[in-house]
């Protein structure tokens, strides 16, 4: 059969009762070319849903033009045109609707993906940092293409009601900040989803942890020049009646804003609390409930509960920090966390300049700071800074050997 069609190709009436012998078979080998033809439209060429419908229909359409040919040059003989006519409509129809579904879904995902990374007039962009109950991302101000910071927090990540209040809390709390050291909010709200996102100011640059890590203890000179704008942050904070709580080498930023380099950025009020006596269910966190990181929580803190919880306690964690910046090493680092809490409570840190050539005078600031009665401590953020800065220009510099 097969050499009696190629010898005479040219031949329609050589052809005539081919279709008798296996109509299948032949249907299915002239349908193949359509089939080829529509799948590879669908997978490698990219477009909308709505365009690959139609060049489906015209491929399906196509697909009959041999088979009417056939009817009317005698090569398909009548009996078996209802066959022919539906197989090529089950096979290349089939295939047609398999392509064009497989567009319809990848541009439905495409879409929720787009819209997922859209949030308001702010498009998102890579992931910057991620934690327990949030993720950061780099986004973009759709009009004014100005960079920015957004953080989110889902209900399934929050996992509790209060959680999402903190982050509403914190918005609310930073908003009202205007410090330049202190990160700026630009917006809030909540997506459709129930997704709470919060805008900030984009700040190119390393936390104090990541410095720390890659460079080592810093300079006592400039471990003040840190520290200095950190009270300043604070300080504003606290006479809004606002007292941090989490104050850690991570959560400062160092970055360059208007050609000044090396300024710092109090980062993430999550933990931000009203240093006013609360009324009603007003508090967040219930009393014998501690909230913090253990390395640089105050006393008062790892006691547990809000009540004792002031801007004492930020001096606290404050003066942890500039251990950690000098020493390279939290106050009682190499401990368990629950170990942590009972040494704030009960012990009294090496002096820096176990670990570091520092001026007496600045180790005293942060043994000040780091006193347990939080009477003992500096009066306010203010004088934290001014003792900063005075003891900077001590000559009485430790020489005992860091370890």
């Amino acid at each position: 059969i097969g050499l009696n069609i190629a010898t005479n190709e040219q031949d329609l009436s050589s052809l005539v009762g081919v279709y008798e012998l296996a109509p299948i078979d032949i249907t299915m080998g002239r349908a193949g070319l359509w089939i080829f033809t529509v799948v590879a439209y669908g997978t490698l060429i990219p477009n909308t849903a709505r365009r690959t419908a139609v060049a489906m229909v015209i491929f399906f359409v196509a697909s009959f033009v041999p088979v009417a040919s056939g009817l009317s040059d005698g090569t398909i003989p009548a009996p078996l045109a209802p066959l022919v006519v539906v197989l090529t409509l089950i096979v290349v129809g089939s295939a047609a609707l398999i392509a064009w579904f497989g567009t319809y879904r990848y541009e439905t995902v495409a879409r929720r993906e787009a819209a997922a990374r859209e949030l308001g007039q702010y498009v998102l962009g890579e992931r910057l940092g991620a934690g327990g109950m949030g993720e950061v991302y780099h986004a973009e101000h759709r009009m004014l293409r100005r960079p920015v910071a957004v953080k989110l927090i889902t209900p399934a990540q929050a996992g509790s009601p209060d959680a999402i209040a903190r982050f509403e809390r914190e918005a609310q709390a930073t908003a009202g900040l205007t410090h330049p050291n202190t990160v700026q909010i630009f917006d809030y709200g909540r997506s459709e989803d129930g997704t709470f996102y919060c805008v900030m100011e984009y700040l190119p640059g390393d936390t104090l942890e990541a410095i720390v890590h890659r460079d080592g203890p810093m300079s006592a000179e400039r471990a003040v020049h840190v520290l200095t704008q950190v009270c300043g942050a604070l300080a504003e904070a606290h006479a809004r009646g606002l007292v941090h709580r989490d104050i850690k080498p991570s959560n400062v930023m160092m970055t360059e804003r208007g050609g000044v380099k090396d300024v710092a950025k109090l980062l993430d009020f999550g933990l931000v609390v009203s240093g006013q006596p609360a009324l009603g269910d007003g508090r967040l966190t219930e009393v014998g409930m501690f909230v913090g990181t253990p390395e640089f929580m105050s006393p008062e803190q790892c006691a547990g509960g809000e009540i004792n919880v002031g801007p004492a306690s930020d001096l606290y964690s404050l003066g942890a920090l500039g251990y950690y910046l000098l020493a390279g090493r939290s106050p009682f680092a190499g401990r368990s966390a629950t170990q942590m809490l009972a040494a704030h409570l009960y012990e009294t840190p090496k002096s820096v300049v176990e670990h570091a050539d520092v001026p007496l005078a600045l180790a005293a600031v942060l043994e000040t700071c780091l006193a347990k009665s939080p009477d003992d401590r500096f009066v306010d953020a203010g004088a934290v800074a001014e003792a900063l800065r005075i003891s900077i220009s001590a000559t009485d510099v430790s020489t005992r050997t860091p370890t």
